[in-house]
This record gives C-alpha cells, structure tokens and sequence, in this order.
C-alpha cells in the first residue's frame, strides 16, 4: 500500500441517518467534494478521473464544500471546467473556503464563476429541495477565517424544528457553533478544510494538526443530536510561497483524496 498518496482516489460510501428526515428523501444521495486547489502542479489526467468518478455516483445533490483554487485567478478557467462537467440530478450547491478568499480579487471571480459552472453559491444563504409536498433544506455558511459567517441570517426562513436542515461550512470549527444552534434546528454539517491532516504519520498522526487545528480531522461526529462529516478532500496542494506565486508540487502522505457517497436515511422507514 502506497504511502504517497495523492493519486489514490478513494469512493468512500456512508449512510448518515437522520431522525427528522421526511420519507421523501429516504434514500437521496449527496456526493460531497471538497478542497480541489487547483493551481500550477493540478494534475488534468487526476480530475478527469474525478469527473468519471463523481458521474458515476448519478447523486441526487452534488455538494462543494469550498477550497476551489489553491491561489491566484489564473487557475479559475481550469477549475470551471471541471466543475462544468459534473452531473447532478437535482442540484449542485457550493460554498467559499479559506483559499478562495485569498488576496481578496479572486473571491469575487470564483463567486462568478461558479454559476456558470452550474453551481449556486450559497453564502449564508439557504436552497429548499421539494419532493412529495416535503422539503430539505441545504444551507450554506461562509468561511469562518476570511468570509463573514452569519448564522441567523443563513438560518432564517427555515421552519425551527420542522424541516431537516443540512449546513455546508467549510472549516469543521464551526460544527460547535451549528450543533448548539437554532435548539436543533441544524440537523447534519458538511465539512472539509482539514485533508484528513495531508501527512498522517503512524502513531503519531497529523503533522499538521496544529496548523489546521485538527479538533475535527475526518468522519463522522456527533453533538447535541447534531451530525458532522468532514471529507478528506480532492485536491493535494499544500503550502504555497505566496510572494513568489510558487507552490508546493503535489503530495500527500498516508492521507487519501476522496469522493464522498453520503446516503440520507430514515431508521424508521
């Protein structure tokens, strides 16, 4: 098994149950995406393979939890290709992360890209999926280190305790915050931001923990009846020298990049 790992795209196929969910979504499938840095070492023959594996998935909802480009706009037109390509059946929802809101300039042109691309930019704001007269919410929550997140204005409208709520935040930090939010009124948080750690060491873990405080790194959690599932991410970037406008080649060690299934499920049903 190779401990360089960035060209090991991973399926990693989950059903998160949920309480509240209405028997019309029984069932609906969500492939999440996440940190796709493109930049200058992006790999073109890698995320046509991600495209092939996305499709494949014929997801109800594709979700991009942020992290479009690595840095600067010269990668965008690369970026809105990929992103053109995937196939949803009801919708493809996104949101900003971290990187995207790098230097300012380049935030506002990913935010125009990405409905060209076919996407609608959720930035603390809500979509409403409708299916048999019953409803699903997906929110979208602004990037907690460069963007202005605002729960109440991203949760307004929204039945309190009625209607399943899904929240898409870049950075896991913020699960703390949604899982006391609203009395339960968040039901399940998407995340990224974290690439499961990009270096995991054996028995010592994370090299970067510190940087990205890792509180949440990957998978699944539970708080206060809130869910939260972080994804590794697709894309392998790293550091970047930011003055030079040089980045790291791509790598990650023992850290998969992943296409994550996420099966909505009601136990009851």
């Amino acid at each position: 098994m190779p401990l360089l790992t960035h060209n090991e795209l991973n399926v990693t196929e989950r059903t998160i149950t949920l309480r509240r969910l209405p028997a019309a979504f029984h069932g609906l499938k969500i492939t999440q995406i996440s940190d796709l840095h493109f930049y200058e070492h992006t790999d073109p023959a890698f995320y046509a393979r991600v495209t092939e594996t996305v499709n494949a998935q014929q997801a109800d909802l594709i979700l991009l939890t942020g992290d479009v480009v690595h840095y600067g706009p010269h990668y965008i037109a690369m970026a809105q290709s990929f992103l053109s390509g995937l196939q949803a059946k009801a919708a493809k929802l996104a949101i900003l992360g971290n990187h995207d809101y790098n230097d300012s300039c380049w935030g506002a042109l990913i935010s125009e890209m990405l409905p060209q691309a076919g996407f609608q930019l959720l930035k603390n704001e809500r979509y409403c999926l409708e299916q048999k007269n019953e409803r699903l919410w997906i929110a979208g929550l602004d990037d907690l280190w460069y963007g202005e997140p605002d729960l109440s204005k991203m949760l307004s409208g929204i039945p309190t305790e009625r209607e399943v709520t899904i929240v898409m935040a870049h950075n896991p930090l913020l699960f703390d915050p949604l899982a006391l939010a609203g009395h339960g009124q968040v039901d399940l948080v998407l995340a990224g931001h974290t690439h499961a750690g990009h270096v995991y060491i054996p028995f010592l873990g994370p090299i970067y923990r510190q940087i990205f405080r890792m509180k949440y790194r990957y998978g699944l959690f539970e708080k206060n009846g809130c869910q939260l599932h972080v994804t590794s991410g697709v894309g392998s970037a790293a550091f970047y020298l930011k003055k030079r406008k040089i980045g790291f080649p791509r790598f990650r060690f023992n850290t998969h990049p992943e296409v994550a299934v996420l099966t909505l499920s009601n136990a009851s049903i």
